[in-house]
């Protein structure tokens, strides 16, 4: 119920407590005072572990990228300017950037990474 809310917590509860008592009038069963107070109360590891249990769950079964070992949880599409020079285009090679490019240029970009 907690990670559910999307609008204020009184407002939330009312509508939490009307929908289970299948009630067409709002009657507020709890403040959100008395919820908040609970809440408090809450051990934090029970959400600790929930997370832990629907990552490993999400991650048994899902495909996901790796790099040198690693989950691969965000890429971006950066291209780098590289520095003229022979070594540089010999490891990076050379792009042109259009039709009325004045001169190729050798980019840093990122790796194409396999599925594991």
């Amino acid at each position: 119920m907690i990670i559910n809310f999307k609008s204020s917590i009184q407002r939330e509860l009312d509508k939490f407590f009307k929908t289970i008592s299948r009630s067409d009038f709002n009657i507020r069963e709890v403040t959100k005072g008395a919820f908040t107070q609970a809440r408090a109360k809450l051990n934090p590891w029970a959400f600790q572990r929930l997370n832990e249990v629907a990552t490993d769950t999400f991650y048994e079964g899902a495909e996901y990228y790796e790099w040198h070992g690693m989950r691969v949880l965000a890429t971006d599409g950066t291209r780098l300017v590289l520095p003229n020079h022979p070594s540089v285009i010999e490891e990076f090679g050379q792009q042109q950037f259009g039709p009325k490019a004045d001169s190729p240029r050798s980019l840093a970009m990122p790796i194409r990474l396999k599925i594991k």
